[in-house]
């Protein structure tokens, strides 16, 4: 019967209309909550298969909540760095625990980006869910992301990272070392030879002039006879028994025992040459024996520079270190012995810490052209110092056992850096030292990027690349299930996820310091509550007007 149905529309109406004001109800108690989506009602009619010729039988009315999980919500600034919302598609992917995700774990989505720091340093919503990201190599800091690979993502935490060092890899140097510099004596030593043997027969005075060519054991020699210089050449010595290995004149090819002058010939041991205690007693700078580095332990056994430049360097475990360059006019021009020293006492097996030595060039207009053995040679710039080892042999420079640090390259830009090494006619001045590396330095802070790069900041100014947070994207994201705390899960609607990077394939950029405000609009709220009231009303009066009906049919039989 039709008034009956009537009255069973009414009763539908009624069902509905309160299933739509709790929805409403729901935003609005919601209207605060952080990355929210407004339940949006929505009626749907039913027809009553009975209905037929000219018969009819109502069908009803059924409501059903649906959330726009497409609509975005309005980005709100705070103050907190890890507060994160999303501007654009896709869901921060969260799990219940922080450790132990095993891959069949559920994983959940949300909005809400009201992260945290907890007790172990992983970073927490409100809804207690943690956050999930693709973690930064220890050793190298890549991070590879895996866009289908749930179990490629693990819980950020920042409390791994509670300190860091950065050694030293590079130093730059600004200085000037003056062209009008006196040459010192151990840079151009000398020593006279009287009454010198010659043969066939008689006698003449020598003179023997040492200086030095920056490689130990090795020297320029310049050898005059009466005043007059009669040959040139390097001397090189055994760096064991101080013997001469061999002399050779420039232009030659080959060693000589002897210098015939004027048909007069005198062998180099009666000039003193065949060993190196001549050049020994005359002071002549030697890096191998009597070096610059020698006079920083002990002055009378080395030579005194004429320039040093200090390096600050942090080891491996952000100990301070210093390096010295100590640099020694040469009888050249345009030419300066240097020797790269540590601190008598760091090295393991250079007591004075001598690490490397050469000569350096300028050109004539005063610009470095060449560094010698110094930096390993010609095209190189680095200088190596070895790990702190008890079982380690060798000459090559390495840490003290023990300070127990590891080994580390050192570039030494001489060239490149703001105005680099030169020579010009001021007086020799530093003028800067940009080295890099930092001492240890705690924790102070964490930044999270556009592209959701998660980054530890440090104290010394250090930074260590963290994680980089994860996006999901969902093919119809209005399909997925809505849970407690604004975490949504997947159905058979909502399709597969995929992983992406922020702002990569359709993902939005990640915002830091804002959150994502609830999509609930008041007014609209307040506005279907007027609608579903007055809805309630009219249903109601079916079933009261059907009623009436129903009591005037029961009065025609009285």
């Amino acid at each position: 019967m039709s008034v009956t149905s009537s009255i069973q529309v009414g009763a539908a109406g009624l069902l509905a209309n309160a299933a739509a004001l709790a929805g409403i109800a729901n935003n609005i108690a919601n209207v605060n909550t952080v990355g929210y989506k407004r339940l949006n009602p929505s009626f749907s009619s039913m027809v009553n298969g009975q209905s037929r010729g000219g018969a009819y039988a109502a069908g009803g009315v059924k409501a059903t909540m649906r959330q726009n999980m497409s609509q975005q919500g309005l980005g709100i600034s705070t103050q907190s760095n890890t507060d994160l919302s999303i501007a654009g598609a896709g869901f921060f992917v969260t799990t219940k625990k922080a450790e132990g995700v095993a891959p069949t774990d559920a994983r959940q989505f949300t909005r809400a980006g009201s992260f945290t720091l907890d007790k172990l340093g992983y970073l927490r919503n409100d809804a207690g869910l943690y956050l999930q990201g693709w973690l930064a190599n220890p050793t190298t800091g890549q991070i590879t992301t895996n866009p289908s690979d749930l179990s490629s993502l693990s819980s950020i935490n920042v409390a791994s990272f509670g300190g860091a060092v950065d050694k030293t890899s590079r130093a730059g140097i600004s200085a000037n070392l003056s062209s009008t510099q006196a040459v010192s004596a151990p840079a151009s030593a000398s020593v006279a030879k009287a009454g010198v043997a010659e043969s066939p027969s008689g006698t003449a005075d020598y003179a023997v002039k040492y200086s030095p060519t920056g490689t130990g054991n090795q020297y320029a020699v310049e050898i005059s006879r009466g005043g007059t210089v009669v040959s040139s050449g390097v001397a090189t010595y055994d760096p064991t028994s101080g013997a001469l290995i061999g002399y050779v004149p420039k232009g030659a090819t080959a060693a000589v025992t002897s210098l015939t002058t004027a048909g007069q010939t005198v062998t180099l041991a009666a000039l003193g040459l065949s060993t190196k205690a001549d050049a020994i007693a005359s002071g002549a700078y030697d890096p191998a024996t009597r070096s610059m580095a020698n006079y920083a332990v002990a002055p009378g056994t080395g030579v005194k520079p004429d320039f040093e430049i200090q390096i600050p360097v942090s080891d491996s475990k952000g100990g301070q270190r210093t390096l010295t360059l100590s640099l020694l006019k040469g009888p050249g021009p345009n030419e300066w012995f240097a020797e790269l020293r540590a601190k008598p006492g760091d090295l393991d097996n250079n007591a004075n810490g001598l690490i490397s030595s050469g000569k350096v060039s300028f050109t004539k207009d005063g610009k470095l052209i060449d560094t010698g053995n110094l930096l390993g040679g010609a095209g190189h710039d680095t200088v190596s110092i070895g790990a702190s080892d008890p079982s380690a042999t060798g000459s090559a420079p390495r840490w003290a056992d023990g300070l127990g640090i590891a080994g580390q390259d050192l570039k030494i830009d001489l060239a490149k850096a703001a105005g680099g090494l030169t020579q010009y006619d001021s007086p020799s001045l530093l003028q800067a030292v940009d080295a890099n590396g930092t001492m240890f330095g705690s924790l102070i802070n964490v930044e999270i990027d556009d592209q959701g790069y998660v980054t530890a900041i440090f104290g010394n100014g250090a930074t260590r690349r963290i994680a980089q947070v994860a996006i999901a994207t969902f093919a119809n994201p209005d399909g997925l299930a809505a849970g407690n705390g604004g975490a949504y899960s997947l159905t058979t609607e909502s399709g597969g996820f995929s992983l992406k990077a922020p702002g990569e394939g359709g993902a939005g950029d990640i915002a830091s310091s804002t959150l994502e405000s609830s999509t609930v609009d008041l007014s609209v709220e307040f506005t279907e509550l007027i609608k579903i009231q007055r809805a309630y009303s009219a249903c109601s009066k079916i079933i009261t007007t059907a009623d009436a009906m129903l009591v005037e049919l029961l009065d025609m039989k009285r």
